[in-house]
């Protein structure tokens, strides 16, 4: 059923209601006959009432703050329709009435008629105006859903891109050297890029799966570094399988050889541990750094940049589920997050 079909269908139920109740409003049934006909001639005024006001007086005019219009239209649109309603009361409505014909116009009667037909008016508009905000609500929460997506999407594209750059170049100098290296490269980058252009798309994937991806990772740099650097990464997994966003980890393990792996830092080193506690993980990630640092202000910026972007992905996807915890002396970083993933 498309757009304009539901919403005549809306209004057909509506007025059918509103008539069903004016009808049976008196429960005498002596008085059906009376309420039946009074309620056939009345109908077309409510219904003028109604969308005069919902569609005209209140866009055009109370909207609009102009309020003296607003009160005009309406006071003419109120003697319009009394008058109306006692013409038709005059010549077939007043034969139920022992004491009738009344008058034709009565400035007794007219304050009891000018507001009796506005009721079914201010229902449609308590409705209409309640289907516009969850309207507004489900827009703006499209719209907050697509932001995130596109920042998502951004954050997500941060991965250093002299990683592959650099692993190209040693992928390429293992192959000109035939080492014994260069399949295991080429399997390795494969997967990661496979990861990153594919598998980061989905909204979640396995923990393992990001883990894989950190070993891979973490083995490339390695060959790149070789016996200068040392890496630890340990793992306490449980069996219980958990789904984490893509990428998020890995960013970490990418920011800590950004900065911890330098070529004035003499021995460099970094230290993963991932701990699993049922549905959360304890991922710390400890690295050196150069002494220099402290006063390199260019440095210091760039390594902020990683560290927020981190922490953005984390509020956006995992809001209140997360502690991020920083220790850092003139000589080592470490981060630990622990994320809960239920």
């Amino acid at each position: 059923m498309n757009m304009t079909k539901k919403i005549i269908l809306e209004h057909i139920v509506f007025w059918v209601i509103i008539f069903l109740f004016y009808v049976f409003a008196s429960t005498s049934s002596e008085l059906f006959e009376q309420s039946l006909e009074t309620t056939i001639l009345k109908f077309p005024l409510l219904i003028i009432a109604a969308y005069a006001f919902n569609n005209w007086q209140v866009p055009s005019f109370l909207n609009k703050k102009k309020y003296a219009l607003f009160a005009l239209s309406m006071m003419v649109m109120i003697i319009l329709l009394v008058f109306l309603f006692r013409l038709m009361g005059y010549y077939h409505l007043d034969k139920y009435c022992s004491e009738g014909p009344y008058p034709l116009i009565s400035l007794v009667d007219f304050p009891f008629y000018m507001f009796s037909f506005h009721f079914p008016a201010l229902i449609m508009y308590f409705f209409k105006t309640i289907k516009e905000k969850e309207y507004e609500r489900e827009k703006i929460h499209q719209l907050e859903k697509e932001k995130i997506a596109t920042e998502l999407k951004y954050l997500k594209s941060q991965l250093n891109p002299h990683f592959l750059f650099n692993t190209l170049n040693n992928l390429y100098s293992y192959v000109i050297t035939k080492s014994p290296k260069a399949p295991d490269m080429v399997l390795q980058l494969s997967e990661i890029l496979d990861y990153i252009l594919y598998k980061s798309q989905q909204q979640s994937v396995l923990l393992a799966e990001e883990v894989h991806t950190i070993d891979n990772y973490i083995a490339l740099e390695q060959i790149k570094y070789g016996n200068r650097l040392e890496v630890v990464f340990e793992k306490k997994l449980l069996q219980k399988a958990l789904s984490i966003t893509p990428l998020l980890l890995l960013s970490i393990v990418e920011n800590a050889f950004k900065h911890g792996v330098r070529d004035h830092i003499t021995k460099p080193k970094i230290k993963i541990e991932l701990l699993q506690l049922d549905t959360q993980i304890v991922f710390t990630v400890w690295n050196t750094k150069p002494i220099t640092q402290l006063n390199n202000d260019k440095e210091i910026d760039h390594k902020g940049i990683g560290l927020i972007n981190i922490q953005r992905q984390l509020d956006l996807i995992y809001p209140e589920k997360y502690t991020f915890e920083i220790d850092e002396s003139d000589r080592f970083f470490n981060l630990k997050l622990t994320l809960n993933l239920n």
